[in-house]
């Protein structure tokens, strides 16, 4: 059930100059429920695109437990503590996937090797980056991920983008000099 309230801007003297009628946000619908949204991130993974079949049951679901660290809309592993934005490190992360180090150092180079994450530089820190194209939580694909997975992303992406990316490289190149 929407609620309504009416608004009117009347003069000192009493004149009304404009009055209008405002639906306010309800986050109940009829027929649909409630809009649950508690701290949402969306992390889209792609049903046609499947982790590659080396992992087991068990490290598909400590990656998907990765996930949940996500960083906003970056696809970067980090976390933000008094307004800045920090990256996670391998200690950090190995403690998120409760591995001991003996084995979480084979899980950790089998999920490098093959491409699900990548270590980035930004900002002069380390990121370890989720592949888009198994995980993503941006809307617009951007500049540095395209970067850090353009092999992975060449044969999913139309030839326009591509060149558009290539475009946009060569262009921060030029800016950075």
């Amino acid at each position: 059930m929407s609620k309504y309230y009416k608004k009117q801007s009347i003069t000192s003297n009493g004149e009304l100059i404009s009055g209008r009628t405002i639906k306010l946000y309800s986050p109940f619908k009829e027929g649909r429920g409630y809009n649950f949204k508690y701290k949402s991130l969306n992390v889209r993974s792609y049903l046609d695109i499947p982790l590659p079949e080396c992992f087991t049951d068990s490290e598909v679901g400590k990656i998907y437990r990765l996930t949940r660290s996500i960083y906003s809309s970056t696809n970067l592993l980090a976390y933000r503590s008094a307004g800045k934005i920090y990256p996670l490190n391998k200690e950090d992360v190995r403690k998120i996937v409760a591995l001991h180090r003996n084995n979480f150092n084979p899980f950790w180079h089998k999920v490098i090797n093959n491409k699900v994450i990548k270590p980035i530089i930004l900002d002069s820190d380390e990121y370890f980056c989720f592949n888009p194209i198994y995980f993503n939580t941006t809307v617009y694909l951007p500049v540095y991920l395209y970067i850090a997975f353009q092999g992975e992303l060449k044969e999913h992406l139309p030839e326009w983008v591509v060149k558009k990316y290539l475009d946009m490289q060569g262009e921060n190149e030029k800016g950075a000099k």
